[in-house]
């Protein structure tokens, strides 16, 4: 018979032990892979919730306000959003888009932003995001502190700062009033989110700059059309500005004018109808800042802009553009914006803002123009018509010059004529002074001086810096008409820079009369080689100068002078041109221009003239 082993109760016990001990250690090896297993499966939810999310953002075509709520939207799949914030920079202010507290959405906010010592300007500064895990243990080590905005105190707080090209745009933040409630994972999350949402922001912006292109260029058409539809200014302008406004989401928007008289700056039209006819001086506000500096004025955040004029029944003003309205070379009046948001006006609106503003005042002085004829003649034919246009062609006014004086006159052989005469202002003080004559008559030569007279001008504005000297001009003003014409016409012309000042004339002449300068009662002629422009492409014109005396006289004329004819066929003529001059030269200009024009017309009797007839004296006194 085989002998029975039996283990002792020690060994039976031990054994056991051993695979409890066995047991356990599978039980503790299969929870550690479950786990790692939920682990695995949370990371790559995660991940595919980031992908998600930055997908989502990457691909929205929306507004800046509505890409900042998917932003919200989405990241709050990823971090726990019930305390939550995001906002963007403009200028020296912070506006949030988006924020929440405790699961509760909350009023945006806007405030200025300090010298750094807060969290959101610190992160404008640095770039930097920033995680703060107990606020209570680590405030006095922070680079900055929150801004108190809840009356929930956080413990926890990650910033993390929105970048875009290198340029921090906004700012974005979660809470929880648990310490410890974030790591470098959450950090790095809301990073990828934070970077993604900043250049889908650039993005909006840029469609958005798009889309006020397009609109500004809708706007300056509407203008063209209402200009060429409504020649009443009365109808016109509340139409201008009520179009600007609503084209352009601005808050208020009015036309001012100079009213040259008393000095004021006058209120013409308003979206705000008790500005309407509102009287303010000349030296307060943007406007009068526009207009006296002639130039365009922005203020982007009015709290910080001295020049800025407060108007109680417009309190919501942030930010204003004054744009300078030019009528014949000078600043008549001024197209005011304000927006009720700060930084309003993007950086490359300035060349739109100009252009519009010349679009409504080109607007405002042909109504003006129109209302001025109507009020002084009923025009019922083409030609009458003309000769007003041809007429507002020319200076309103001579140059009132301190020491100085100036004359001018102008008669036209038909109801249009070819001559022309212009004073330009140039920089330091100087004026430029131009006559010229077309070679021809009527309707075509009207029509050859307009473009003669602007090509001119432009051509002395230009250069830098700006004014040309006289052969420069003319020989610029020549070589555009030959380009830009088919006309065989051609015009002779003479143009002068005048420094008041030092009584310095420059001049160049294009086949023009030579003017004649009278000096201790002798008048000579002032020639200058040069041909007649509209002739040939390429030409030499010879400058000269001449220093002006106290008592000298300057006299610019056309040939329409010296060859009116008499009943029996005899001309004015260049000598009896001379004597006459000589015999005024002490009197001044514009007293010259009447006694030469009257000895013209004594000479001619009752003969009509055949050529027009234009004079202009300069007299240092």
């Amino acid at each position: 018979m085989g002998s029975v082993t039996f283990l002792s109760t020690q060994t039976l016990a031990a054994l056991v032990l051993i695979g409890l001990m066995g047991l356990a250690g599978v039980f503790v090896f299969w929870r550690q892979r479950q786990a790692s297993r939920r682990a695995l499966v949370a990371r790559v939810e995660e991940l595919t919730a980031l992908s998600e999310a930055v997908g989502a953002i990457a691909s929205a075509r929306l507004d800046e306000n509505a890409l900042c709520e998917l932003v919200f939207d989405r990241a709050g799949r990823l971090v726990d959003t019930s305390s939550f914030h995001l906002g963007v920079y403009e200028g020296s202010w912070y506006h949030t888009r988006v924020r929440s507290l405790r699961g509760q959405r909350q009023e945006n906010v806007s405030f200025r932003l300090d010298d750094g010592s807060s969290v959101v300007a610190w992160m404008r500064k640095s770039g930097q995001p920033l995680l703060i895990r107990d606020f209570e243990q680590e405030k006095d080590s922070l680079p900055a502190q929150p801004k108190a905005v809840s009356p929930f105190p956080p413990r926890s707080i990650l910033y993390v700062p929105l970048i875009a090209s290198d340029q921090v745009i906004g700012a974005m933040s979660i809470a929880s009033q648990q310490a410890g409630a974030y790591t470098e994972a959450h950090l790095r999350a809301l990073s990828i989110i934070a970077n993604q949402a900043a250049a889908a922001i650039l993005n909006a912006r840029a469609l958005q700059r798009e889309r006020r292109r397009a609109e500004q260029l809708e706007l300056m058409d509407n203008v063209a059309t209402q200009t060429a539809a409504i020649l009443d200014i009365d109808a016109l302008l509340p139409r201008v500005v009520s179009a600007i406004r609503d084209s352009f989401n601005m808050y208020a928007v009015g036309l001012y004018v100079l009213d040259e008289t008393t000095g004021l700056i006058v209120c013409r039209a308003s979206t705000v109808p008790r500005e309407v006819g509102g009287r303010t001086g000349p030296e307060a506000g943007l406007m009068a800042t526009c207009i006296r500096e002639k130039r365009l004025i922005v203020a982007q955040d009015i709290t910080n802009d001295d020049r800025f004029l407060f108007a109680p029944n417009m309190p919501a003003t942030r930010s204003e553009a004054a744009i300078p309205l030019w009528i014949d070379n000078t600043v008549a009046g001024a197209l005011d914006l304000q927006s009720d948001k700060s930084n309003a006006f993007l950086a490359d609106d300035a060349k739109f803002l100009e252009a519009l503003g010349q679009q409504v005042a080109v607007a405002v002085d042909s109504a003006r123009l129109y209302r001025d004829s109507l009020a002084s003649q009923r025009m019922e034919q083409e030609l009458d018509v003309a000769r007003e246009i041809q007429t507002s062609f020319l200076p309103r006014k001579t140059p009132q010059v301190a020491g100085w004086s100036v004359g001018a006159a102008w008669d036209s052989a038909r109801q249009v004529g070819g001559d022309f005469y212009d004073f330009i202002r140039l920089p330091e003080n100087r004026w430029g002074l131009a006559i010229a004559d077309v070679a021809d008559k009527g309707v075509p030569a009207a029509l050859f001086m307009a473009v003669t007279r602007t090509l001119i001008r432009s051509s002395a504005l230009g250069g830098m810096p700006p004014g040309r000297p006289p052969a420069q001009t003319l020989a610029r003003a020549n070589r555009i008409l030959m380009q830009d014409t088919r006309s065989d016409m051609f015009v002779t012309a003479f143009y002068a820079i005048w420094h008041p000042a030092s009584g310095l004339v420059e001049y160049a002449s294009g086949g023009h009369n030579p003017p004649m300068l009278c000096q201790n009662g002798r008048a000579q002629e002032l020639r200058a080689e040069g041909i007649a422009l509209g002739a040939i492409e390429d030409i030499s014109l010879e400058q000269k100068s001449v220093l002006m005396q106290p008592g000298d006289a300057l006299m610019l004329y056309t040939d329409g002078l010296i060859d009116a004819l008499n009943s029996e066929g005899e001309e004015f003529g260049v000598p009896r041109l001379r004597q006459k001059f000589e015999q005024l030269c002490g009197l001044s200009a514009e007293n010259i221009v009447a006694g030469i024009m009257a000895a013209v017309r004594a000479h001619a009797g009752d003969e009509p003239p055949f050529d027009d007839q234009t004079l202009v004296v300069v007299k240092r006194e």
